[in-house]
């Protein structure tokens, strides 16, 4: 397999784990392939935000700030299959419980939901919908959807490569253990410069954005589960995406 196929091939790994956009039989990845295809998880965020700011260009003239703030929410559950917020809904009925570490992780295993889940997808699509909505000019809000879904999954890339997977006895997210220093400051390049390039000064502001986060998180999920999960990352991923919709507007010209 060429150089070219290869990236290939982990670029569409990353599409297929990150979305629920179909790929070639041939590129359905195996652990190994997965963990290299995180150095592609920002450019699949900002293509996930391209998707929304194409609706939104073209939406622009026919609804209302508050119709389209919903579409906006909709298309990103509907390409991503809701992943992420499965992962935030798991994470806050696990840990808002105050269990020990493996009670915490017996809980994210449980496919049932619980209070503390429903209301904290409850809260964060609110607050989406509130920063969504409050955009003053469709210009910043396009790329804002762009940047803030691509820092979203640098941040997740960053903060697995940070702790060990928490689960002894594996799991999907088991993968990350296969991660390697070059792919994580691979995606870190790839998401800062998308974040400069489309953002600009609010790129730069919510790239420290992701650093705090980062930090915070490595040091909470290590004390509270002693490592890291799929479902912890995917809650790192949502929890970024409302600050950082939450900042562009407040600081937005």
């Amino acid at each position: 397999m060429t150089a070219i196929a290869t990236e290939l091939r982990r670029f569409l790994a990353a599409v297929s784990f990150l979305t629920r956009c179909p790929i070639p039989d041939w590129a359905h990845p195996d652990a190994p392939t997965l963990a290299r295809a995180m150095v592609y998880f920002p450019l699949v965020g900002a293509a996930v935000g391209l998707v929304g700011a194409g609706c939104t260009l073209v939406l622009q003239w026919w609804v209302s700030p508050d119709i389209l703030a919903v579409v906006l929410i909709t298309i990103t559950v509907i390409v991503t299959g809701a992943l992420h917020y499965d992962g935030l809904a798991d994470t806050v009925d696990a840990l808002g419980s105050s269990r020990s570490r493996d009670r915490c992780l017996a809980i994210m295993k449980d496919p049932h939901i619980g209070t503390f889940g429903v209301l904290a997808l409850t809260l964060t699509v609110l607050a989406q919908f509130a920063a969504l909505r409050s955009f003053h000019r469709v210009e910043s809000l396009c790329r804002a959807l762009i940047v803030v879904p691509c820092l979203a999954r640098m941040t997740l890339v960053w903060l697995a490569w940070r702790l060990p997977y928490a689960r002894a006895e594996g799991g999907k997210g088991r993968f990350v253990e296969l991660l390697h220093g070059r792919h994580v400051f691979g995606a870190i390049a790839l998401g800062s410069c998308i974040a400069l390039a489309v953002g600009g000064r609010l790129g730069g502001l919510l790239l420290a954005v992701a650093v705090a986060l980062t930090w915070t998180g490595e040091r909470y999920f290590q004390q509270r589960l002693g490592g890291i999960t799929g479902d912890a990352l995917g809650a790192v991923s949502q929890t970024y995406e409302v600050l950082a919709y939450g900042v562009w507007v407040t600081c937005q010209p």
